[in-house]
């Protein structure tokens, strides 16, 4: 039986998801991942995965030299269709399952953001980052960011059902329920507007902080900061400016 995940990231995730972008969005998180982990031109920069290209592109675009990684055909198909003028030699993309390891190595640094984690089991999740340590250079540097699980019962004790528009009139609509013993979110999203109107459903372990952290530090990692999703801002844990994503660096020792 196949996987969700194995289907979900087609071209109409695609389509949808990067309609849903805020303007600017990969640009700032391109330019807060570069001063987080000390990127110069020409380090190389692992991203992955790397769903359409967005980050991968954008450290790129600053100098970095740059190997996207991504199950998904259609989505590596995508980041190619929307590399621009970068040459292969600065930006490549390699169809590859992240539980598997890879066969280069000696990166700066890895990216794992979006909520990439948790689409599978726990010990999916562990071999995932045992790829990506195991690609760094010794002192290369991990970042992951996530939706935690503090803000996702925060968010659904306010409302369960969360809508907007995009910019070509289409209404995406999501539902969401929380497994509190499994830690998983059970969402859907539906949607209606000028290409046509679906549905897709997913299954997401949300991690809260602590269990990260011991998820890093058991692959080898050492935690060195928490960060405001893909920002230099500090994370904040609790509150009325609580954030919403988590961002962690890691050192491979």
């Amino acid at each position: 039986m196949a996987e969700w995940w194995e289907t979900f990231f087609n071209t109409e995730y695609v389509r949808l998801w990067e309609r849903a972008e805020a303007p600017g969005q990969s640009e700032r998180e391109g330019a807060g991942l570069w001063a987080i982990l000390n990127l110069t031109e020409g380090s190389r920069v692992l991203d992955a995965p790397c769903g359409y290209g967005r980050i991968a592109r954008t450290l790129a675009e600053r100098g970095a030299s740059v190997l996207g990684i991504d199950q998904s055909a259609d989505l590596i198909a995508a980041a190619e269709q929307r590399r621009g003028g970068i040459p292969s030699s600065r930006l490549r993309y390699v169809r590859h399952d992240l539980r598997q390891p890879l066969p280069e190595s000696g990166f700066d640094a890895a990216v794992n953001i979006f909520s990439s984690l948790g689409c599978g089991t726990e010990a999916e999740d562990q071999a995932m980052l045992s790829t990506l340590r195991n690609a760094l250079r010794p002192g290369g540097a991990v970042f992951v960011e996530l939706t935690h699980r503090d803000r996702v019962a925060v968010a659904l004790s306010q409302n369960s059902r969360v809508g907007h528009r995009l910019p070509d009139g289409t209404l995406l609509v999501e539902e969401t329920q929380l497994d509190a013993v499994t830690g998983r979110i059970n969402p859907t999203w539906y949607w209606s507007g000028p290409g046509g109107s679906g549905q897709k459903s997913a299954s997401l372990r949300v991690y809260s902080v602590t269990e990260l952290v011991k998820l890093l530090e058991f692959v080898g990692l050492r935690v060195q900061s928490l960060h405001d999703g893909s920002s230099t801002e500090k994370f904040i844990p609790m509150g009325r400016m609580m954030s919403s994503q988590i961002g962690v660096l890691a050192i491979r020792d």
